[in-house]
């Protein structure tokens, strides 16, 4: 009896660590990730259609890999061009009555009250001059 005992016993803790040593040879650390996107995603897509993979060491190095990747941005943005400057040297903001009614709005409207709030349109105040004749030679 003691004999089967712990003939299953042991069965058990193989069974029990068995993928724990199927693992030892695969398992890649989180800048081994981090280093090669691809194959991360794929080893993501692997263990995120098997469940019981989520549990291995593998899974879980390529899991804190890709949630080390947030917030960073996967494309480079796209150039913008050059910001128009004005006569008093400040980029030209969008508020071109043609193009931006509600920011020409704004800023009329922050220029003439002068109330809380409005201390961020006040050095924008001079745009308002370029389109009060009616014009739109803005951008």
């Amino acid at each position: 009896m003691r004999g089967a005992a712990l003939a299953l016993g042991l069965l058990l803790a193989a069974a029990a660590g068995g993928p724990a040593l199927a693992q030892r040879g695969e398992v890649h650390d989180v800048p081994w990730y981090q280093a090669r996107p691809q194959i991360l995603d794929e080893t993501l897509r692997r263990c995120h259609r098997d469940a019981r993979l989520m549990a291995t060491y593998d899974c879980q190095n390529a899991e804190a890999a890709a949630a080390s990747r947030l917030g960073q941005s996967q494309t480079r943005p796209p150039a913008q061009p050059p910001a128009q400057r004005d006569s008093s040297g400040l980029p030209e903001p969008d508020f071109n009555p043609r193009t931006n009614p509600f920011g020409y709005d704004a800023l009329k409207r922050a220029c003439s009250e002068r109330g809380p709030g409005s201390a961020m349109y006040l050095p924008y105040c001079g745009q308002l001059d370029r389109y009060r004749s009616g014009g739109t030679s803005g951008r």
